[in-house]
């Protein structure tokens, strides 16, 4: 009898430690402090597309991409993503297989409030030169590139808040092209409007402030003149969960920027992801 309360208790806290991952939210377009649990494996396949116009240039981008990421304990997680790219420039288009990115990310603290918690966590990814840079446009950049950040955030019942900093180091890649190192700076509110049970549809709306900032591009070593620069975008984003599903979407629109030289600028960025965890 002592045996199966014990195992009873096990299963009920494994399905909690399961209903709470799944249950939690993080912003879209900038790093979360969430770890799926131990053993837990998430699964998400996402769509992006974004448009810049401007100095004579016509830019889209569209990418599909599989990610998993898989829990290694509690607070730490590995991961990969692969993309499939399209792009198309000034009349020109290209498609392929994009740079896969390798990710790990470590939750190293977390405080436990009634309904609420608060996080923090430091991430770690490396994008691979896997994407074809010699197609005109580009479909990689060619370079493996390292990209470091932390992220924190408090989630209740009602109430979500997130911040976050990110670092990513460009390397030279093909041709003498090294792209400038960017700098990423986030700040996000999100309300749920409605208390809903875990067994209950789930939705939370969100607003990203995301800043990115780009060092000049250089070419065997000389500077671009026309690189480089800082956006500043706000961001609404939905998510809806149910059970072990999750969908979530935002759009990023440009409302402040100070680039250099003449260049094409961000017209919108959007990104739907489908999520399941098991």
């Amino acid at each position: 009898m002592r045996r199966l309360l014990n195992l009873l208790v096990a299963a009920m806290a494994a399905t909690a430690v399961a209903d709470s991952a799944v249950h939690a939210h993080g912003p879209l377009f900038s790093p979360a402090p969430e770890t799926i649990w131990k053993g837990g494996t998430e699964i998400t396949l996402g769509f992006h597309t974004e448009k810049a116009t401007g100095a004579g240039n016509k830019e889209k981008a569209y990418e599909m991409s599989l990610e998993a990421e898989y829990g290694i304990t509690a607070d730490w997680e590995i991961g990969i993503e692969i993309p499939y790219a399209w792009k198309e420039e000034n009349g020109g288009d290209a498609g392929g297989l994009g740079d896969i990115v390798l990710d790990t990310k470590y939750q190293f603290w977390k405080r436990d409030l009634p309904l609420a918690q608060y996080k923090a966590a430091a991430f770690l990814k490396t994008k691979l030169p896997t994407g074809d840079d010699d197609s005109t446009p580009r479909l990689g950049s060619g370079s493996t590139d390292v990209i470091a950040g932390l992220a924190t955030g408090y989630e209740s019942r009602r109430w979500y808040w997130f911040a976050s900093g990110v670092y990513r180091a460009n390397t030279e890649g093909a041709g003498g092209l090294e792209k400038g190192d960017k700098q990423f700076l986030s700040v996000v509110g999100g309300v749920r409007p409605v208390l809903s049970e875990y067994d209950e549809p789930d939705t939370v709306l969100m607003v990203e402030l995301n800043w990115e900032r780009a060092g000049r591009d250089e070419l065997d070593g000389a500077g671009l003149a026309n690189t480089g620069g800082w956006e500043l975008f706000v961001s609404p984003v939905l998510w809806w969960t149910y059970g072990q599903i999750a969908i979530r979407g935002g759009v990023q629109i440009a409302i402040a920027r100070a680039l250099n030289g003449n260049q094409a600028t961000s017209d919108y960025r959007a990104r739907v992801e489908f999520v399941y965890h098991f």
